[in-house]
């Protein structure tokens, strides 16, 4: 899902929140900042932006992602999606209203997968308009597809192993961690978020921008990339990183990158 920053608070949107947020706590024009892409969104302009870069097109090196990737969250969706439209051909006896909603719903391509956001998508995407009862009895038929379905893949599983025999690879023994090993470890853990990378795509996009408002956006990004609150730990080793780039220079509480042009 789409996550924005208010420009006029710092706070993290997600996309359904923003009207909320806007009509009861900032009652100031819309002012947005995707967290993944770091484009601003003036008004009604966020509405469009329904889809945004992955992590891993956000830190692959230029020209190393093909056009054609095949994504793995996107292929989930998708199966998700079309064992949606599947209900409403093989569940003939399906009541009227019930019938009606789950061709609505076979209408959208980010429908959720878990029970409560995907009542409360119905009730956003329809304005509250349908029957709760038909939205849990659709959750059900959903979920007695999903584990028919979860069921036909593991006898599949279970088939090509016992096809396959002794064939298959032996088991490898696990091996004593060694100290080097560790220190890899910790290091690919520091290496899940970028601040240098997330900074520096910030700056090519503003130019110039406040200290505090780029320790705002690098810190929601960092939230929302690791699914982990940031401490004080995190504040430094921002600030840590941030003094260590080359191109960038502070002054006046201003943050801005020097290209080699200047």
């Amino acid at each position: 899902m789409v996550v924005f920053t208010c420009n006029h608070c710092g706070e993290s949107l997600q996309k359904p929140r923003v009207e909320k947020h806007y009509s009861f706590q900032c009652r100031r024009p819309k002012s947005l900042t995707c967290v993944d892409c770091f484009k601003d969104f003036k008004n009604e302009e966020y509405a469009v932006h329904t889809k945004c870069i992955t992590e891993e097109e956000r830190y692959a090196a230029k020209g190393s992602i093909p056009g054609g990737i095949v994504k793995k969250g996107e292929v989930k969706q998708e199966s998700w999606t079309d064992m949606i439209k599947s209900i409403v051909d093989t569940e003939t006896s399906m009541k009227p209203s019930l019938r009606n909603l789950f061709k609505t719903i076979s209408n959208y391509t980010n429908v959720p997968r878990k029970k409560v956001k995907f009542i409360n998508f119905l009730k956003s995407s329809t304005g509250g308009r349908v029957n709760f009862d038909d939205i849990e009895a659709a959750w059900g038929l959903i979920e007695k597809h999903k584990n028919e379905q979860s069921k036909n893949n593991q006898q599949e599983n279970g088939t090509k192993h016992k096809l396959n025999g002794d064939c298959g690879e032996a088991p490898v023994n696990k091996k004593i961690k060694t100290g080097e090993e560790v220190e890899d470890n910790k290091t690919s853990e520091d290496d899940v978020f970028s601040f240098k990378g997330t900074i520096l795509r910030i700056l090519s996009v503003k130019g110039s921008i406040s200290c505090k408002k780029l320790q705002k956006k690098v810190l929601n990004a960092y939230v929302k990339e690791t699914g982990c609150e940031h401490t004080e730990k995190t504040v430094k080793k921002y600030n840590k990183k941030l003094k260590k780039l080359p191109n960038v220079v502070i002054n006046d509480d201003v943050v801005s990158l020097v290209t080699n042009e200047q």
